[in-house]
């Protein structure tokens, strides 16, 4: 069975690889893709959370679709640039 700590280690991997990306690059597509890795380790705690919290919480699932909007439009401009 899958618990908390399990989705927070996923997500402290997620961001660590997503810092490095960022901090060792020099590449603007790198360090926008180690920045989508952050926002999605982001993601996973909102939902982590919003799932192992004893009150249900719709805010924590809600909230990783604008992040992922966000991220797609960074991406559009990216891309055009």
């Amino acid at each position: 069975m899958l618990t908390l700590n399990h989705f927070l280690a996923l997500s402290l991997v997620l961001f660590g690889i997503g810092v490095a990306g960022v901090l060792s690059r020099r590449n603007a597509i790198i360090v926008l893709m180690g920045i989508e890795l952050m926002l999605n380790a982001a993601n996973i705690n909102f939902v982590a959370f919003a799932r192992f919290l004893p009150a249900p919480n719709l805010i924590g699932q809600i909230f990783p679709i604008f992040v992922i909007t966000v991220a797609a439009g960074e991406v559009a401009v990216a891309w055009r640039s």
